[in-house]
């Protein structure tokens, strides 16, 4: 099973920056009138975040407070401009960065700090220990126990680093285990990743000097660094502390590496012709040469630390300037030209590829600043703006790629939740759940203290779950025989069940447009001459549909709302009988649903537009599991005939990015859409709510050309502007 904590990724800067040393400059203290820019909010320190989302359109519904589109001013410690440093979330309330460089002033660091996601504070953590030198492009990986294991990187002397540290957050104390095995060369903007106690490292950047020109002068070229880009895999057996023998597999660099269903995963980065690719590749793990062979016990020791003083207590180094090699007493070699890593074999482990050639909703890795995270079955791609590669609102958003199907979607513009061209997001950190993801960066502008001057003064939470995306299994399919499910689902609905209790609702055409007032035959059966009815719960025979037959035990056991009114003892309870004033297939739908955990397509869900009605249940009824599930489906599966719905039910339901998804894609295929019968049957009011989506100088043309809002225009027209200069 792959951890659930993701691996760090790592701030893109331009190719083989090479960093030099300057005085120290790297962080200042923020004084409680710090100014902020225009769309950052400030968190409250009471607990009320007090965020408006003032720039970014966005519901901010939220799961434990966090939502869409909020941007957060930092406090405490102000960050100067850390590039290649690590950021990792540790639990639920922190994220932790280490080390980087400072961009203006290519000093290297060494230190520690925290942000407190309660009160998104940054501190200065004073650490103990064998704590490591300065570096950058190295990886933080979260370790059971609330341990962090650092890999790697590259220091102040341009010497690649293939030492392991590893950092005790409750005592904030730094460690070095004794290692053995064959460990790999050292690198920098390499990928790890934790699956089954072994850490995997993958590809990065290393000094080679056979690939220095033949006329290479030292005189001439004092600086001059030759760099070639890794292409072997290797793991550290977190248990034992043995590293395994490398193996050929895949040059890359500035990449990301995730473990799901048994198969190792990378995207994204630059291979060896610095071109940014979109090649997704997969690695079979279950191959017998990544299976534990030597027996050893469990466990690891580690080196004894080297204090400053001789004082008892421990003490506070800020940073590390011995001259020792990774993990060893000897001296470290600090000249450039370092030995060239053997050539491995390649990995006889199944290796898998795939290309995304062309399609509406692939992101362009060569546009913007993109980062990429798998949660479940679905590969995320943040693509935001970035001031030196070339990008348009029409570039920037959050897609997402379904894994069984290999198909893109785009879930969302990035000027609904990633802030457009305002801010410039530098890392991506994940929560231990998969999740929140946390984008951490600056404003493009800020009028107080100027362009590009802070790195990490914002943050955006998003929460993953208002895109229906989560790690647990997704919509349940078909029960089939030997599932609970299926078992369950046969006695369903059923007159031979034993059911005790009836749900009523509306019958599908009763509760569409305007063809039927439900509320006036209401009030017409409750003023009959024949006084109060036994049924005046009901609205009239004729706009019900069939009675749907239940068990009181699986009710009260899946359903919160039913549990909560049958222990009241309500008229409902007495009488045996539920009203739900909602079609009947969606509400059959979701008893079913409540049987089975299923929202399958199928014979009880037929299709997307009774997902967008359960979609409203499940927030009346705030069922999270039912919400997310609808969620996924719908993002992913929205079509011409269920858009009309799916744009309706969403604005029930609360669900405004999702609402204005199914907007544009109804506007783009207008034609298609006012020919399906979703869109006949909206009511009068529904109808002039969707017309005042288009944008007030909007147009359609004709053909095979699609509906366009003014910023698609000028995108467009910046985009042949750029092509004929």
């Amino acid at each position: 099973m792959a951890s659930l904590y993701p691996s760090t990724h790592h701030h893109l800067p331009p190719a083989f920056a090479t960093p030099g040393i300057a005085p120290p400059n790297f962080y200042e203290q923020q004084s409680e009138t710090s100014p902020k820019t225009d769309g950052a909010q400030e968190v409250d320190m009471e607990g009320n975040d007090g965020i408006g989302g003032v720039g970014i359109e966005g519901r901010g519904r939220g799961h434990g407070g966090v939502g869409l589109g909020e941007v957060i001013r930092s406090k405490g410690v102000r960050l100067a401009c850390l590039v290649n440093a690590s950021v990792t979330v540790c639990g639920e309330d922190s994220i932790y960065a280490f080390g980087g460089f400072d961009q203006y002033t290519d000093e290297v660091f060494n230190h520690v700090l925290k942000l407190d996601l309660k009160t998104y504070t940054w501190t200065l953590v004073d650490n103990y220990g064998d704590i490591p030198s300065v570096r950058m492009g190295h990886t933080t990986t979260y370790w059971r126990d609330g341990k962090l294991i650092i890999f790697g990187g590259e220091n102040e002397l341009r010497v690649y680093l293939n030492d392991i540290y590893i950092f005790d957050i409750a005592t904030a104390t730094w460690s070095q285990p004794v290692i053995s095995g064959y460990p790999p060369c050292g690198r920098s903007r390499h990928a790890v990743v934790l699956h089954d106690d072994k850490l995997f490292v993958m590809g990065g950047v290393h000094h080679n000097p056979i690939a220095q020109p033949a006329d290479y002068d030292a005189d001439e070229e004092p600086e001059y660094n030759p760099q070639e880009v890794l292409d072997d895999i290797c793991y550290l057996d977190l248990k034992t502390m043995t590293w395994s023998r490398s193996w050929k597999w895949v040059s890359r660099f500035d990449h990301q590496a995730w473990v799901r269903e048994g198969k190792l995963w990378i995207f994204g980065g630059m291979g060896k012709e610095m071109d940014r690719t979109g090649e997704l590749i997969s690695l079979d793990l279950s191959h017998p040469v990544f299976a534990r062979t030597e027996i050893k016990p469990t466990g690891y020791a580690t080196r004894p630390g080297r204090s400053m003083t001789e004082s008892t207590g421990p003490v506070r180094v800020l940073r590390s300037n011995r001259s020792y090699g990774p993990n060893s007493p000897r001296a470290m070699n600090t000249s450039r030209r370092q030995t060239p890593p053997p050539k491995p074999n390649l990995v006889p482990a199944s290796t898998s590829s795939v290309r995304f050639l062309w399609g509406r909703d692939i992101p362009s890795e060569a546009h913007g600043t993109h980062f990429h995270h798998i949660c479940g079955n679905t590969l995320l791609d943040f693509s935001t703006f970035a001031t030196n590669l070339r990008s348009s609102h029409n570039d920037m958003g959050l897609s997402a790629l379904d894994l069984r199907e290999m198909t893109w979607r785009k879930l969302s513009d990035g000027s609904d939740i990633l802030g457009g061209t305002s801010w410039r997001w530098h890392y991506l950190a994940v929560s231990p759940n998969g999740t929140i993801a946390y984008l951490l960066g600056c404003p493009v502008y800020n009028e107080d203290l100027g362009e590009g001057e802070e790195y990490l003064s914002d943050v955006l939470p998003i929460d993953l779950r208002e895109f229906g995306i989560s790690p647990t299994p997704p919509a349940g399919e078909t029960p089939v025989p030997g599932m609970l499910g299926f078992d369950l689902a046969s006695v369903f609905d059923s007159e031979h069940s034993g059911a005790d209790f009836v749900i009523r609702a509306l019958k599908d055409e009763a509760a569409e447009g305007d063809e039927y007032d439900t509320e006036g035959a209401w009030s017409r059966a409750h003023n009959t001459p024949d006084g109060e009815r036994e049924d005046d719960d009901l609205p009239p025979e004729d706009v019900l549909g069939p009675p749907i037959l239940c068990h009181k035990l699986i009710l009260l056991a899946r359903w919160g709302h039913f549990k909560r009114l049958y222990n009241s003892r309500m008229r409902e309870y007495h009488r045996g009988r539920l009203y739900l004033p909602e079609p009947y297939t969606v509400v059959r739908a979701f008893c079913y649903y409540l049987y089975t955990d299923s929202i399958a397509t199928g014979p009880y869900c037929p299709d997307i537009s009774t997902v967008a009605g359960l979609l409203v249940l499940a927030n009346l009824y705030a069922i999270d599991r039912l919400r997310t599930l609808c969620l996924s489906r719908l993002y992913n599966e929205l079509d011409v005939e269920s858009a009309a719905v799916v744009w309706e039910r969403a604005g029930v339901a609360g669900e405004e990015m999702l609402r204005k998804k199914a907007a544009v894609f109804a506007l783009t295929y207008w034609g298609r859409i006012v020919r399906t019968q979703g869109f006949r049957r909206l009511s009068r009011r529904s109808l002039i709510e969707l017309c005042d989506e288009v944008d007030e100088e909007g147009r359609i043309t004709a053909g095979e050309a699609e509906w366009e809002s003014p910023r698609q225009m000028a995108g467009r027209g910046e985009d042949e502007d750029e092509e004929m200069m």
